[in-house]
């Protein structure tokens, strides 16, 4: 197994980990004691979830990860670490798929997932708002102290868990890597290329 494949089964298990941690949290099996400090904790680890999703498809080339994660230290914005992961490769973000399906002609087709999955647009809204909730709350403010996070923990849980369940990567180099991240068990990793490379 190739360094670049063990750093993002990395990534996926330690996703996996976080999203497993935040589902105990919201079941009150895990708690420190403080509603407060719970929600805090919930929304550290999807901020970091997002984050590890974000920098998993740049472990291919490792230079240019590097430069990615420096400049991403500078951003707080999700907007602006999204631009900036673009730049690098356009294609960064996960595909959700379903179950390949074995067509007449001997070829496997995999279909796209079209809803219910984290998109690039929840991606942002997710992160931005797990900020709004990390940050102290000015006093002296009179915005609402109520953060609207659009869906329930839980749901975006499930999304993050669709994303990733079976998803395709792009890498850098125009490869591609289908993933596997079950619920529990060894995370599956297949080296691919498009039809288009192979002829």
């Amino acid at each position: 197994m190739s360094d670049d494949i063990r750093l993002y089964i990395n990534c996926m298990e330690e996703v996996r980990d976080r999203i497993n941690l935040v589902t105990a949290i919201v079941a009150h099996i895990v708690t420190t004691g403080r509603d407060l400090f719970d929600t805090e904790l919930v929304f550290v680890h999807l901020r970091k979830v997002l984050e590890l999703i974000a920098f998993a498809s740049l472990t291919a080339n490792k230079a240019k990860y590097s430069a990615a994660h420096a400049k991403f230290a500078e951003h707080w914005k999700s907007k602006l670490m999204l631009k900036e992961l673009e730049k690098i490769n356009p294609e960064f973000y996960p595909m959700p798929i379903g179950q390949p399906q074995l067509q007449a002609n001997g070829v496997k087709h995999i279909p796209a997932v079209t809803e219910g999955f984290l998109t690039k647009n929840d991606f942002e809204f997710l992160y931005d708002k797990s900020s709004d909730i990390l940050h102290v709350r000015n006093p002296f403010t009179a915005k609402d102290s109520v953060v609207q996070i659009g869906y329930s923990v839980k749901e975006w849980v499930s999304r993050i868990q669709v994303l990733l369940g079976l998803h395709m990567v792009r890498l850098v180099d125009g490869k591609l890597w289908i993933v596997q991240v079950p619920g529990e068990g060894p995370i599956r990793l297949w080296p691919a290329e498009p039809l288009s490379q192979q002829l």
